[in-house]
């Protein structure tokens, strides 16, 4: 049997775990893309961004196997070369990522496959 102390834990303990549930759904239901903006070009670096396009160039780099995808003129940089992924020039998809600047130019980083979604 629990003594009145430690039965005020456990309730404490209850109402921190629903709080912390609470407060995690709310988030994931009001921003559902995690806080993503749309990307522009003047987006700073390290902002997280989406954008949606259709894709324009596929190329792989020469080093690193790295995958970049021209999404409606916009770089976007899939590290490991975006295991599973199936793109074609013509798709239209939408993607989650990171911004930065590459040798003077706006990109967006995707680090994970899961943050490009065709439609």
């Amino acid at each position: 049997m629990l003594t009145p102390p430690e039965r005020h834990a456990v309730l404490i303990l209850t109402g921190v775990i629903a709080a912390l549930a609470l407060f995690h759904f709310g988030v994931a239901f009001l921003f559902p893309d995690g806080g993503a903006v749309p990307y522009a070009n003047d987006r700073a670096d390290g902002s997280l961004v989406t954008l949606t396009g259709t894709v324009e160039d596929i190329t792989f780099t020469r080093t690193g196997g790295h995958l970049i995808l021209n999404i409606s003129g916009t770089p976007v940089f899939v590290p490991d070369g975006g295991t599973g992924l199936e793109l074609l020039r013509g798709d239209n998809v939408t993607v989650r990522g990171i911004v930065d600047t590459y040798a003077g130019k706006k990109e967006i980083i995707v680090n994970d496959p899961a943050d490009i979604v065709l439609h």
